[in-house]
């Protein structure tokens, strides 16, 4: 299946959230907050949350500085 994640086109195997996350290489999960088609998805549901071809899902990864 193929999904948009960050604006990169991915293919992933399973229609999971974190199937796609696994794909897209995020290794660490914490200060990161994922969005599907503009939609905040809980971290606690993204082993379930089911994904469909075409979906947009946005990473962000929080950031300090100053």
């Amino acid at each position: 299946m193929e999904v948009n994640i960050n604006h990169q086109t991915f293919f992933v195997k399973e229609p999971n959230l974190l199937s796609a996350l696994q794909s897209y290489g995020l290794k660490q999960t914490k200060g990161v907050a994922i969005a599907v088609n503009d939609c905040v998805v809980r971290k606690s549901d993204w082993e379930v949350f089911q994904i469909h071809p075409g979906d947009r899902i946005t990473v962000i990864t929080a950031a300090q500085g100053g």
